[in-house]
């Protein structure tokens, strides 16, 4: 095993705990609370680094810092005879909880060696992250010949950056970088307890909320909540967190508070189209934050300072999407004035929200949004159809998840002790309804309007991306039971509300959810397909010339694979259709995912692209039947197994066998 990359990421964690004790000691912030800030403040320090090339200079600055600081903070408060600093970053039941599952994580994965298994993880969130990680710059910067560097959004990649600083790219540290967010959040939501008998069993409730919410009961397909690097759950996590990260903040003091701001940025930068989740976490933040004062904001003074904070909180992901709009768009124009690839959406978000609501009104609409009119209501139709009859989670429909949430909600309410508590926390639950109403109408839109591969029937991807607002929804439902619990009237009750929280959510994943199907049920097996298309595509890395351009060939790809061999031969472009099966017209009619040629037209495109190699990793009859004949060896070396042709006089010809072997 490559023990490597194990030290390289321990190194990066050694350096986010000790920035968590840096922020526990100096800023103010809970334990529980610090991890979340340190990994926000990690986060927009490399945006910012990554937008003015210096990524990497950065990343080690960061090492230096967390490592170093933390040390140096454990000095001096051993020499004023002051508690250390790094065991007051463990102080809380949940940070304690925390970093033994982050060790556990990092152990288990780095056994496990997960591999990406999602389509989008090599369509963009994988290859974004080996990019950035491989050449030390922003994925966006880099030479893919994909639009996608255009359309979305940084944090994902920037945190699998930060835990692969040192030592070669790793998918299982990407995986980890994502599943740490998920525990920060966790934690945030669980350190609003205080108290481990109130702390642990919201904790394991927040640990469950991913997988319940990603498995509709019995499954015959691995479930991969927590084994993947995709941005739909760390989105609605962070969603959560960052509201439960303020609410374990708020009576902390100033700088605590203002910590907020950074976490806010972090939960508004992970997708593009979840960014309305971030600005639902501000607006959640802001409301508290300007009705209802923490313990020493008293005043008229105090109520200035109070509404200028809300309104920081508004701006902040507002400003930050500007900023990172107004960077792609200089990169758009850069890339035009080369004559390299220009924007690629087909309608604004803006254009898109103002003509749907016009839509939504009845009102007269644009030409583009008005020919749609019909399929939107058809679309709103299908969503509420949705919501009340398709199973999406452990707990049944969306309906029955919204529901459980509010009950969650209604425990809090009832706990609160006196009447301003209770009014607080009924309004958590009425904003973040009225949110999780914005986000339906989001993807309403999306749906209409952007989505192109999705029809009222089938609603493409509809339980990932309700599970973003889902997942999210729970959490903080679960900190604000946290608030409540801590602050009962009657201990008790508290403690009971939260075993009994605990004891639901680890019931519904004992009941819905089979161990095969689970992270401590995952063995090496499910990962042997895709390890052997691997191992096809990195030898093919080590044969071909650098500079020279490979086309590929795989009869049978619907693009998974493409985009794979994509991904594994950057910065070598991988031309071809982008995942099809090539053939004679004639052989491949009413084909899914065809490229028909002619064998001549199929050597003039290979001509056209100034291909130098042909990357041949599975053939079948119709590619032998249709063009053997402009193989020197007649696909003899292809039959064999996955082979590298390179040009000859007597047409292509193969240079050498993806085992490792040269064939030619």
């Amino acid at each position: 095993m490559a023990w490597g990359e194990l030290i390289g990421l321990l190194v990066m964690l050694a350096a986010l705990f000790g920035g968590s004790a840096l922020l526990t000691r100096r800023g103010g912030l809970s334990a529980a609370a610090a991890p979340l800030a340190a990994l926000a403040l990690a986060e927009l320090w490399l945006l910012a680094a990554g937008m003015l090339g210096a990524l990497r200079p950065a990343g080690l600055a960061l090492a230096a810092l967390g490592i170093l600081g933390g040390g140096l903070e454990a000095a001096l408060a051993r020499k004023k005879g002051q508690r250390c600093p790094l065991a007051g970053a463990l102080a809380d039941p949940a940070a304690k909880l925390f970093w033994a599952l982050a060790l556990a994580l990092a152990v288990g994965l780095f056994a496990l060696r997960p591999e990406f298994l999602n389509f989008d993880e090599y369509s963009f969130w994988g290859t974004a992250a080996k990019l950035t990680s491989e050449t030390g710059a922003l994925y966006t910067v880099c030479d893919t010949g994909l639009p996608w560097q255009m359309t979305e959004l940084a944090a994902l990649p920037l945190a699998s950056f930060f835990f692969q600083l040192f030592g070669s790219f790793a998918p299982w540290r990407a995986i980890f970088a994502a599943d740490l967010l998920l525990l920060a959040a966790v934690a945030a939501a669980a350190g609003c307890a205080k108290k481990a008998r109130l702390a642990g069993p919201l904790f394991l409730a927040g640990l469950t909320v991913p997988t319940l919410v990603t498995v509709a009961g019995h499954t015959a397909l691995l479930n991969t909540s927590w084994l993947e690097f995709l941005g739909d759950l760390p989105a609605g996590m962070l969603f959560g967190g960052a509201v439960a990260f303020w609410l374990a903040a708020k009576e902390q003091g100033p700088a605590a508070r203002w910590l907020t701001l950074p976490v806010l940025l972090l939960a508004a930068n992970v997708k593009s189209n979840t960014f309305v989740l971030g600005l639902a976490a501000a607006g959640l933040v802001a409301l508290d934050a300007a009705l209802f004062a923490a313990g020493e904001q008293r005043g008229r003074k105090a109520l200035t300072a109070r509404l200028g904070f809300a309104a920081a909180c508004l701006a902040a992901p507002a400003a930050q999407y500007l900023l990172w709009n107004n960077y792609i768009a200089g990169l758009v124009r850069r890339n035009a004035a080369a004559g390299g690839m220009g924007d690629t959406a087909s309608a604004s978000l803006p254009a898109v929200v103002a003509n749907g609501l016009k839509l939504l009104l009845g009102l007269p609409a644009e030409s583009y949004f008005e020919a749609r009119r019909d399929l939107f209501w058809q679309y709103g139709g299908a969503l509420a159809d949705a919501f009340f009859h398709r199973k999406v989670s452990v707990f049944g429909t969306g309906a029955a998840v919204a529901a459980l949430t509010l009950a969650v909600f209604l425990a809090a309410v009832l706990l609160a002790p006196g009447k301003r508590a209770r009014l607080r926390a009924a309004l958590f639950a009425a904003g973040s309804s009225l949110c999780f109403a914005g986000y339906w109408l989001m993807l309403w839109l999306s749906y209409a309007f952007l989505l192109k591969d999705s029809t009222p029937e089938n609603l493409a991807s509809y339980p990932r991306y309700f599970a973003s607002y889902y997942s999210g929804w729970l959490l903080l439902a679960l900190a604000v039971l946290a608030l409540s619990c801590a602050a009962a009237a009657r201990p008790v009750l508290g403690r009971a509300a939260a075993l009994a929280a605990g004891a639901v959510f680890a019931a519904a994943l004992a009941v819905g959810v089979e161990p095969q199907f689970t992270l401590l049920g995952v063995g090496g097996g499910e990962y042997a397909a895709v390890r052997g298309e691997l191992a096809v595509a990195k030898a093919a890395k080590e044969a071909i010339e650098p500079g020279q351009k490979a086309f590929l060939i795989r009869q049978g790809d619907e693009g998974f694979s493409w985009f794979l061999f994509n991904q594994q031969l950057c910065p070598a472009l991988v031309y071809g259709a982008g995942g099809a099966t090539y053939g004679a017209p004639a052989l491949v009619e009413g084909m899914a995912y065809s490229a028909p040629y002619t064998a001549e037209e199929f050597a003039a495109l290979l001509e056209e692209e100034q291909v130098d190699c042909l990357v041949v990793a599975a053939i079948d009859d119709i590619f032998e039947e249709s063009y053997a004949a402009l193989f020197a060896d007649g696909l003899a070396a292809a039959k064999g197994g996955p082979a590298l042709y390179e040009k000859s006089e007597a047409g292509w010809a193969p240079a050498a066998s993806l085992n490792g072997e040269v064939t030619g």
